[in-house]
């Protein structure tokens, strides 16, 4: 996995994935780098600083650049860096000039932008769930069943240890008619919601695209679309690892209820979020009638409660909003209309970053 939190502008400039997100932004990738710069807002600057750079060297299309002139072309850079590199150190620099760096990095950019324009076009059309879904159930040791659900009314499909799946249009799901010792796996192209069967002794592994998701009893969306390359996983109950076939649990990532993550699998990359309707996590408070009715209550109070309600970490900017008073009934309100009442209370406003609801505002001295 990429640790793009860690880039540097000379990083974006010679990753093909943002390279190709800056001159041939499409739904997969805008979506991608949106979620990401949510969850790092510290390296906006130096994101857009890596776009316009990129935005300023002009190129050919890769169709239009034989092999032969890509080699000389490839040389005569080569050539170049090594001259600037002989100069640095007759120098006796032991720190390469900044414009010299960028000369490099311009001399990559301007041989790999067609390169990564066509390596990328060749992913894209193979870069979806269902040819993966159809090797992985064609590859099978045990005898499979498919459902297929053509029609727009959900599919509902009942498993031998009394787990469910609802399945949605246009989606695949292959399980076997009776389960292994040792685990439970099913395969899944599409979109289905889980809800699993309790066995601490049988983990639950829903295959989708390049990633598995590994419970022993919740509940979850998967949503692995045919036509796309990325997969999301939701989690409603419970808790999930969700990771990349082929390597261990632990190198993913760990979801909690309310908690989502979108695999990118261009960059073996995962993005985390909210949700987008949170759900209440706590049954008995959530039945208590007076539990959301606030009178001339601390701004820290309420923030706690709802936090602890909901498996939500919320923050504020500024902590004097901790001592403002809150009162009203967000009774029967979802998530998003209680924090849009409480912000309208205290002049102040709330965003979402990464999985950390932020509130923003001057403090109740400012009413």
């Amino acid at each position: 996995m990429k640790e793009y939190h860690n880039f540097e502008i000379e990083d974006f400039l010679l990753d093909e994935y943002f390279v190709q997100w800056v001159k041939n932004p499409n739904a997969e990738n805008n979506a991608f780098w949106k979620a990401w710069l949510i969850a790092n807002p510290s390296k906006e600057r130096i994101l857009h600083e890596a776009k316009s750079l990129i935005l300023s060297i002009k190129v050919k299309p890769f169709k239009e650049i034989s092999s032969s002139k890509i080699e000389s072309h490839v040389k005569v850079m080569m050539d170049e860096i090594q001259q600037i590199d002989l100069q640095e150190k007759s120098k006796g620099k032991t720190k390469r000039l900044p414009w010299a760096n960028w000369i490099k990095v311009a001399a990559i950019l301007t041989i790999g932008l067609g390169v990564s324009w066509l390596f990328y076009q060749q992913y894209n059309e193979k870069g979806n769930s269902a040819p993966m879904y159809e090797s992985m159930v064609a590859s099978s040791k045990i005898q499979l069943i498919e459902k297929i659900n053509e029609d727009e009314k959900p599919l509902l499909v009942k498993l031998s240890d009394g787990s469910k799946i609802t399945l949605y249009q246009n989606s695949r799901v292959s399980y076997p008619v009776k389960f292994e010792a040792d685990k439970r796996e099913v395969y899944l192209t599409g979109d289905a919601f889980f809800n699993i069967a309790k066995n601490p002794n049988k983990p639950f592994l829903v295959h989708a695209g390049e990633i598995v998701t590994r419970v022993l009893g919740t509940s979850f969306f998967v949503k692995a679309p045919n036509k796309e390359s990325n997969v999301q996983v939701e989690v409603i109950t419970g808790k999930v690892s969700v990771f990349e076939k082929n390597t261990q649990p632990n190198s993913g990532v760990v979801l909690s209820p309310n908690h989502k993550v979108t695999f990118y699998e261009g960059q073996h990359h995962f993005v985390t979020g909210l949700i987008d309707n949170p759900q209440p996590q706590i049954a008995a408070e959530q039945d208590n009638a007076n539990i959301f009715e606030f009178h001339d209550t601390p701004l820290s109070e309420v923030l706690e409660k709802i936090s602890m309600i909901y498996g939500i970490r919320i923050e504020v900017e500024n902590e004097k909003l901790y001592d403002c008073p809150f009162t009203a009934d967000i009774r029967k309100q979802p998530l998003h209309t209680q924090l849009e009442i409480i912000c309208t209370a205290i002049n102040g406003n709330y965003e979402i970053k990464g999985t950390v609801i932020l509130i923003n505002g001057q403090g109740c001295d400012s009413l």
